[in-house]
Protein backbone atom coordinates (compact mmCIF):
# COMPACT_ATOMS: atom_id res chain seq x y z
CA UNK A 1 0.00 0.00 0.00
CA UNK A 2 3.03 2.47 0.61
CA UNK A 3 3.80 2.54 -3.26
CA UNK A 4 0.12 3.28 -3.89
CA UNK A 5 -1.29 6.35 -5.48
CA UNK A 6 0.58 9.84 -6.17
CA UNK A 7 2.98 11.33 -3.73
CA UNK A 8 1.55 14.72 -3.75
CA UNK A 9 -1.31 13.24 -1.79
CA UNK A 10 0.61 10.99 0.62
CA UNK A 11 1.88 12.91 4.18
CA UNK A 12 5.13 13.01 4.48
CA UNK A 13 7.03 11.86 7.70
CA UNK A 14 6.40 15.60 9.76
CA UNK A 15 2.79 15.01 9.48
CA UNK A 16 2.80 11.47 10.84
CA UNK A 17 3.53 10.93 14.47
CA UNK A 18 6.85 9.10 13.16
CA UNK A 19 8.18 7.93 10.23
CA UNK A 20 5.48 4.94 9.02
CA UNK A 21 3.24 5.09 11.80
CA UNK A 22 -0.04 6.76 11.59
CA UNK A 23 -0.83 10.51 10.86
CA UNK A 24 -1.09 13.34 13.44
CA UNK A 25 -4.75 14.02 14.64
CA UNK A 26 -5.29 17.29 12.22
CA UNK A 27 -4.34 15.05 9.53
CA UNK A 28 -7.52 12.71 10.34
CA UNK A 29 -11.11 13.30 9.91
CA UNK A 30 -12.14 11.64 13.12
CA UNK A 31 -9.87 13.93 15.37
CA UNK A 32 -9.36 16.94 13.66
CA UNK A 33 -11.36 16.98 10.19
CA UNK A 34 -8.10 17.34 7.94
CA UNK A 35 -7.47 20.82 9.20
CA UNK A 36 -4.00 20.39 8.48
CA UNK A 37 -4.56 19.13 5.09
CA UNK A 38 -4.20 21.92 2.56
CA UNK A 39 -7.85 23.12 1.16
CA UNK A 40 -6.43 23.39 -2.37
CA UNK A 41 -5.62 19.46 -2.86
CA UNK A 42 -8.16 17.58 -4.75
CA UNK A 43 -8.35 14.60 -2.49
CA UNK A 44 -7.98 14.24 1.44
CA UNK A 45 -4.47 12.39 2.15
CA UNK A 46 -3.96 8.82 1.03
CA UNK A 47 -3.44 5.69 3.94
CA UNK A 48 -0.72 3.78 5.17
CA UNK A 49 -0.98 0.60 7.18
CA UNK A 50 -1.12 2.47 10.29
CA UNK A 51 -3.83 4.52 9.13
CA UNK A 52 -5.64 1.71 8.42
CA UNK A 53 -5.09 0.11 11.53
CA UNK A 54 -5.85 3.01 13.97
CA UNK A 55 -7.20 6.60 12.95
CA UNK A 56 -9.97 5.66 10.87
CA UNK A 57 -11.76 3.27 13.32
CA UNK A 58 -11.71 -0.89 13.40
CA UNK A 59 -13.50 -3.60 15.31
CA UNK A 60 -12.29 -4.59 18.82
CA UNK A 61 -11.39 -8.12 18.65
CA UNK A 62 -12.08 -10.29 21.97
CA UNK A 63 -9.89 -13.52 22.94
CA UNK A 64 -12.22 -16.06 23.20
CA UNK A 65 -12.36 -18.26 26.48
CA UNK A 66 -10.39 -21.45 26.34
CA UNK A 67 -8.75 -23.65 29.06
CA UNK A 68 -5.83 -25.19 27.31
CA UNK A 69 -4.06 -21.59 26.94
CA UNK A 70 -2.53 -19.51 29.64
CA UNK A 71 -5.09 -17.09 31.50
CA UNK A 72 -8.17 -18.79 29.33
CA UNK A 73 -7.20 -16.22 26.17
CA UNK A 74 -8.04 -17.76 22.98
CA UNK A 75 -6.36 -16.71 19.41
CA UNK A 76 -7.96 -13.86 17.33
CA UNK A 77 -5.64 -14.40 14.56
CA UNK A 78 -1.84 -15.86 13.66
CA UNK A 79 0.75 -12.60 13.89
CA UNK A 80 3.40 -14.65 11.82
CA UNK A 81 6.55 -13.39 12.33
CA UNK A 82 8.70 -16.51 9.91
CA UNK A 83 6.91 -16.27 6.89
CA UNK A 84 9.56 -13.96 5.01
CA UNK A 85 12.40 -14.94 2.21
CA UNK A 86 15.32 -13.33 3.35
CA UNK A 87 16.47 -11.39 7.00
CA UNK A 88 16.53 -8.49 4.68
CA UNK A 89 12.75 -8.34 4.46
CA UNK A 90 12.06 -9.17 8.07
CA UNK A 91 14.37 -6.67 9.27
CA UNK A 92 11.96 -4.05 6.71
CA UNK A 93 8.96 -5.12 8.14
CA UNK A 94 10.15 -4.65 12.31
CA UNK A 95 11.44 -1.36 10.80
CA UNK A 96 7.62 0.19 9.25
CA UNK A 97 5.05 -2.41 11.35
CA UNK A 98 2.58 -0.65 13.53
CA UNK A 99 5.45 -0.66 16.67
CA UNK A 100 8.80 -0.21 14.71
CA UNK A 101 12.07 -1.12 16.07
CA UNK A 102 13.96 1.86 14.32
CA UNK A 103 16.97 0.53 14.90
CA UNK A 104 16.08 -3.46 13.01
CA UNK A 105 18.69 -2.80 10.28
CA UNK A 106 21.70 -2.83 12.58
CA UNK A 107 20.45 -5.54 14.57
CA UNK A 108 20.79 -9.33 14.83
CA UNK A 109 17.32 -11.31 13.91
CA UNK A 110 16.99 -12.44 17.65
CA UNK A 111 17.86 -8.65 19.46
CA UNK A 112 14.41 -7.38 17.05
CA UNK A 113 11.78 -9.11 19.54
CA UNK A 114 11.41 -11.64 21.28
CA UNK A 115 9.29 -14.39 19.04
CA UNK A 116 12.05 -13.93 16.24
CA UNK A 117 14.75 -14.54 19.68
CA UNK A 118 13.19 -17.61 20.44
CA UNK A 119 12.18 -18.48 16.74
CA UNK A 120 15.85 -18.43 16.13
CA UNK A 121 16.92 -20.44 19.49
CA UNK A 122 14.19 -23.10 17.87
CA UNK A 123 15.69 -23.07 14.37
CA UNK A 124 19.10 -23.06 14.73
CA UNK A 125 18.29 -25.83 18.51
CA UNK A 126 20.32 -23.36 20.41
CA UNK A 127 19.96 -24.02 24.29
CA UNK A 128 17.73 -21.83 25.88
CA UNK A 129 18.93 -22.81 29.52
CA UNK A 130 19.80 -18.73 30.80
CA UNK A 131 16.57 -17.28 28.78
CA UNK A 132 13.52 -16.35 30.10
CA UNK A 133 11.83 -18.27 27.48
CA UNK A 134 12.10 -22.00 26.03
CA UNK A 135 11.65 -23.58 23.43
CA UNK A 136 8.68 -26.66 23.45
CA UNK A 137 9.93 -29.75 23.80
CA UNK A 138 6.75 -31.77 22.20
CA UNK A 139 5.96 -32.09 18.78
CA UNK A 140 3.93 -29.92 16.79
CA UNK A 141 1.41 -33.20 16.61
CA UNK A 142 1.17 -32.24 20.23
CA UNK A 143 0.32 -29.09 20.71
CA UNK A 144 -3.09 -28.70 22.48
CA UNK A 145 -5.13 -25.86 20.32
CA UNK A 146 -5.47 -24.48 17.05
CA UNK A 147 -1.87 -23.92 14.37
CA UNK A 148 -2.37 -22.42 10.97
CA UNK A 149 -3.36 -24.18 8.15
CA UNK A 150 -0.52 -24.75 6.18
CA UNK A 151 1.10 -26.55 9.06
CA UNK A 152 -1.23 -29.81 8.69
CA UNK A 153 0.38 -30.14 5.00
CA UNK A 154 2.87 -33.46 5.22
CA UNK A 155 6.11 -32.00 5.10
CA UNK A 156 5.55 -28.36 4.91
CA UNK A 157 6.78 -27.71 8.93
CA UNK A 158 10.22 -29.34 7.81
CA UNK A 159 10.57 -27.96 4.47
CA UNK A 160 10.03 -24.40 6.23
CA UNK A 161 12.38 -25.25 9.09
CA UNK A 162 15.07 -26.36 6.75
CA UNK A 163 14.54 -23.13 4.75
CA UNK A 164 13.86 -21.14 7.62
CA UNK A 165 17.70 -22.70 9.02
CA UNK A 166 19.79 -21.74 5.50
CA UNK A 167 17.66 -17.94 5.58
CA UNK A 168 19.40 -17.31 9.08
CA UNK A 169 22.52 -18.85 8.48
CA UNK A 170 22.69 -16.70 5.39
CA UNK A 171 22.25 -14.05 7.72
CA UNK A 172 25.77 -11.50 7.03
CA UNK A 173 24.79 -9.81 10.77
CA UNK A 174 25.23 -13.42 12.74
CA UNK A 175 23.74 -14.00 16.26
CA UNK A 176 25.75 -13.35 18.31
CA UNK A 177 23.23 -10.67 20.04
CA UNK A 178 19.58 -12.02 21.22
CA UNK A 179 16.58 -10.31 22.50
CA UNK A 180 18.35 -10.24 25.97
CA UNK A 181 21.11 -8.26 25.18
CA UNK A 182 18.99 -5.40 23.37
CA UNK A 183 18.25 -2.46 26.36
CA UNK A 184 14.22 -2.73 25.78
CA UNK A 185 14.20 -6.18 26.98
CA UNK A 186 15.29 -5.61 30.57
CA UNK A 187 11.71 -4.73 32.01
CA UNK A 188 9.56 -6.62 28.96
CA UNK A 189 9.23 -10.36 30.87
CA UNK A 190 8.44 -8.15 34.05
CA UNK A 191 5.64 -6.72 32.24
CA UNK A 192 3.83 -10.06 31.43
CA UNK A 193 1.12 -10.96 33.79
CA UNK A 194 2.00 -14.14 36.18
Amino acid sequence: IEGIGDDEFKLDDEQRQRKFAWRKKKYTHKYGNYSGWPKEKTTYPLWNPADFRRDQGGHIIYFENVDYLPFHMGHTGFHFHNYFETTQNLRKKYMTYGHPVREAENMTVGEMHPDLDLMVDCVLRRSTWKNRHNTLSSRLEEFEGRIPIAYGLEGYTVARHLELEKILMDDEKGHDKSWHDNPKSKDWYEKIPN
